[in-house]
């Protein structure tokens, strides 16, 4: 019988120690919990927000007046005699409050004419211009009749086309 008292002893004292360290345990535990949320607040928004009428020189005129929306601007000139040119200036606004940068410039006809109309833009470059939040920048285009011409071009209408992707900066 006392191998049975002292391994019921010892039983006894095991489970005694064992019900103790787990009072010990769950009096020294403690559950931590981190809780939080993540919101985006800033906004993108590169649009047009502006448009000449244009500066003429000679006898060029407006044949309808410049329009523009946040992604286009729209111009018809009629130019009369060589030499004759009409410059538009176009404001690029970021109002957004990431800064933008020009990534891509494409001017459709790419070539400038060597004779009839002709088109430049300037203002901007390819990742040289930048739109800080809340700033503005212009782009001038000139559209003319190319003034070395002595006889009327066979293209009297040329259509312009300037695509210009700003992204994040």
């Amino acid at each position: 019988m006392s191998s049975n008292k002292g391994r019921n002893l010892i039983i006894g004292t095991l489970l005694a120690a064992v019900a103790i360290m787990a009072v010990g345990y769950a009096a020294l535990a403690q559950t931590l919990n981190i809780n939080g949320t993540a919101a985006i607040s800033s906004t993108w928004n590169v649009a047009i927000t502006g448009i000449s009428e244009g500066t003429p020189t000679g006898t060029a005129t407006n044949k309808t007046p410049a329009t523009f929306t946040g992604t286009s601007a729209t111009f018809s000139t009629d130019l009369k005699s060589p030499g004759d040119k009409m410059i538009y200036t176009i404001t690029v606004s970021n109002t957004g409050t990431l800064d933008a940068k020009l990534t891509a410039l494409t001017v459709t006809p790419s070539t400038p004419a060597t004779s009839g109309i002709y088109y430049k833009v300037t203002g901007v470059t390819v990742n040289t211009t930048t739109l800080a939040a809340g700033a503005t920048n212009t782009v001038t285009v000139e559209v003319g009749w190319n003034s070395a011409d002595t006889t009327m071009p066979e293209t009297k209408t040329v259509p312009l086309t300037v695509n210009m992707t700003y992204t994040q900066a």
